[in-house]
């Protein structure tokens, strides 16, 4: 009897949890209703969305007396979010390509992804002026740059006032996460520069992601491109001093400086196609790589210095290790800007959002350990900030350094940043589209007993059938389709490209 009572009121709780859990859904988004609501679409992992939407809530409650609930977009990597931002935007173009006036915006905030993705959609239009305090401005950058990269948009409005269309955050660096442990059982010594990606006994042991997703491993790969171009200049000014006082501009149009940059051009495509012989893996995350290595399923890999540091922190040194190669990674800003389109209380809340990025509060979350006070409360972020002033306290964060008395004399030039576009996607097609051939050329060529016929056929298959002119070429290309033509105009530029590098790894493969 006392059964059958049991069963009948575990019949009644079965049919009421649904309307409980309806109730307790509703209040909880009656409550949310109650404050204001900003959409920002990013790439930053869990941690950082976690920690800044608690703490920019918690700010606005107290300078502004409402909170905020941040509803996050995350399609993917930086590569991700410009294409979905750029295709969400066309659909109001007009046949001139111009956005009207009063364009809708479903998203208020881009947050984080490198500083060239938001130049690239600043120049078509998607990020809006604003108008911050300029007291803010000046004290957040005392210098409008580092080590020659600008850490804020200099846009200015009719009135010659500053009005940025994007904002550094924080600030990033590319080096290299390695396996301690591993390394020593492969008995490698520790990898200190890009160069050493490219030994083969790392074949099958590196991690890499697809440049065409992960906006920061594409940088890290255009480093090693520009260190090689910056080495052959640096050459070319030892053997020909007359460059070294020449003018920029006259510089630039001597055959020979002409010939010596694509020089440098070649040597850093070679070490690349090397780099990525040996690796194991593209993914499209590029917070798997760092995981993976101090799993010991990779010896090493490219990291932007963040995702390195959460792991290093996480698991300890012996399993993780994170270099930057010296005179040989760049220091850029991870920007924040306002999504064109956004209006009204809207573009208030999101000019709030800008403003706690920039204030100390929203700085020294980026850098404090867990507990500290205004620090992270599950995981500390470490990642540099970007205003100068908060250097002068480390207590806590030493191990992070300051770019802003260590940063070297090497960093990443404009003018080159202008192959970058396309040289990702002669990355893909070369080691991803094309990765089959690829790997078999490169195990035919270990294969060979000979070692110098071995370093000759090294030589020949990192020589890929592409110069840093055909790039430029494609630049210009690229810049005279029509907006409906373009994706059509990059799948055809792939597949011709992919082809023609899977011809180059079987000659290589069958020795011709």
């Amino acid at each position: 009897m006392m059964r059958r009572y049991v069963l009948i009121l575990l019949f009644f709780a079965v049919l009421l949890v649904p309307v409980v859990l309806r109730r307790f859904m509703v209040h909880g988004q009656s409550s949310a209703a109650s404050g204001l609501r900003l959409v920002i679409i990013t790439p930053d992992n869990q941690d950082i969305r976690r920690e800044f939407a608690r703490a920019f809530d918690r700010w606005h409650r107290e300078k502004y007396g409402v909170g905020v609930t941040i509803d996050y977009r995350t399609p993917g990597g930086t590569n991700d979010i410009e294409r979905q931002l750029i295709s969400t935007y066309a659909v109001y173009r007009d046949r001139a390509g111009k956005l009207p006036e009063d364009v809708p915006a479903d998203i208020d905030v881009l947050f984080g992804g490198g500083d060239f993705s938001f130049d690239q959609l600043k120049a078509i239009g998607l990020l809006q002026p604003m108008h911050l305090d300029p007291a803010l401005l000046r004290t957040a950058f005392p210098s409008s740059a580092l080590a020659g990269v600008r850490l804020y948009d200099k846009n200015l409005d009719a009135s010659g006032a500053p009005a940025p269309r994007w904002v550094g955050a924080c600030l990033s660096g590319f080096g290299i996460i390695y396996n301690p442990d591993l390394y020593q059982t492969l008995q490698l010594p520790p990898p200190r520069t890009w160069h050493d990606l490219t030994d083969p006994r790392l074949n099958g042991f590196i991690g890499l992601a697809d440049p065409s997703h992960s906006g920061s491993v594409a940088a890290a790969l255009m480093i090693v491109l520009q260190r090689a171009m910056a080495d052959a200049e640096q050459e070319l000014f030892t053997t020909e001093p007359r460059f070294v006082t020449m003018p920029a501009a006259q510089r630039k149009k001597d055959p020979e400086y002409q010939a010596a940059i694509p020089r440098g051009w070649k040597r850093g495509m070679r070490d690349l196609t090397l780099i990525a012989a040996n690796a194991r893996y593209f993914t499209d995350s590029a917070e798997i790589v760092p995981t993976d290595v101090s799993r010991g399923e990779a010896a090493a890999g490219m990291a932007i210095d963040f995702y390195a540091h959460v792991t290093e922190d996480v698991v300890g040194p012996a399993r993780a290790r994170f270099v930057l190669p010296p005179h040989a990674t760049a220091i850029t800003p991870d920007p924040v800007a306002i999504l064109t389109g956004v209006k009204g209380e809207r573009l208030e809340l999101a000019m709030h959002f800008v403003e706690f990025v920039l204030s100390k509060q929203g700085q020294l979350l980026w850098a404090l350990p867990v507990g500290a006070p205004d620090g992270p409360t599950v995981r500390a972020l470490l990642r540099p900030p970007i205003r100068q002033d908060v250097y002068a306290d480390r207590r806590g964060w030493e191990s992070l350094g300051d770019p802003f008395t260590e940063a070297g004399n090497f960093n990443q030039r404009g003018e080159w940043m202008a192959l970058f576009t396309d040289c990702r996607m002669i990355w893909v097609a070369a080691w991803i589209d094309s990765r089959d051939e690829l790997k078999k050329a490169y195990a035919s060529v270990l294969s060979e007993p000979d070692p110098t016929l071995r370093a000759a056929l090294l030589e020949k298959f990192s020589d890929l059938p592409i110069e840093m002119k055909d790039v430029a070429a494609m630049s210009a290309q690229r810049a005279a389709q029509p907006p409906e033509q373009l994706d059509l105009w990059r799948a055809r530029e792939r597949i011709r490209w992919a082809q023609r590098f899977r011809e180059h790894y079987r000659a290589v493969e069958e020795r011709k």
